[in-house]
């Protein structure tokens, strides 16, 4: 009966355990959700300045941007390599918050992703500059079409 007793308090003892280890892994997980959160928020808010301060920092180049937007065939093709790399900047920074918000992952609700499509839809020069690259875009086909058509 001793060593029957004595069995029954290690098994409980062992389940008490195997319960704080759940709760402790639980935690841990938890704060690992919160820094993971943190960390992408941090990195769209630096991709964003890095993007913005590529145009206050540098006149010449947002006289590009700001041509280009207006009509693209009238940069040269250095002002367009310039341009395309910019545009596609924009375009994969909006997709990488659009994923980190679907997955949960970040709770900024910066809605990038549909400025982007608003200033794309608003731009002469952005359409034309899609209708350029087209052949050779490699990225989501569905938020291009989106970039490219407006919802009427």
């Amino acid at each position: 009966m001793k060593t029957k007793k004595i069995k029954l308090w290690i098994t409980l003892i062992a389940n008490l355990g195997v319960v704080g280890g759940l709760v402790f892994v639980g935690f841990e997980v938890q704060q690992n959700t919160t820094q993971i959160r943190a960390e992408a928020s941090y990195s769209i808010n630096e991709a964003l300045s890095n993007l913005n301060s590529a145009i206050y920092n540098d006149s010449v180049f947002a006289d590009i941007v700001v041509r280009g937007d207006k009509k693209f065939s009238s940069l040269n093709p250095t002002e367009r390599r310039q341009f395309n790399a910019y545009q596609y900047d924009r375009i994969n920074l909006a997709r990488h918050i659009s994923i980190l918000e679907d997955e949960g992952l970040s709770e900024v609700h910066f809605p990038y992703h549909d400025r982007l499509v608003m200033d794309f839809h608003r731009s002469p020069g952005l359409q034309e500059f899609l209708v350029f690259v087209d052949d050779e875009w490699v990225g989501d086909r569905e938020f291009y079409e989106r970039l490219r058509t407006r919802d009427e």
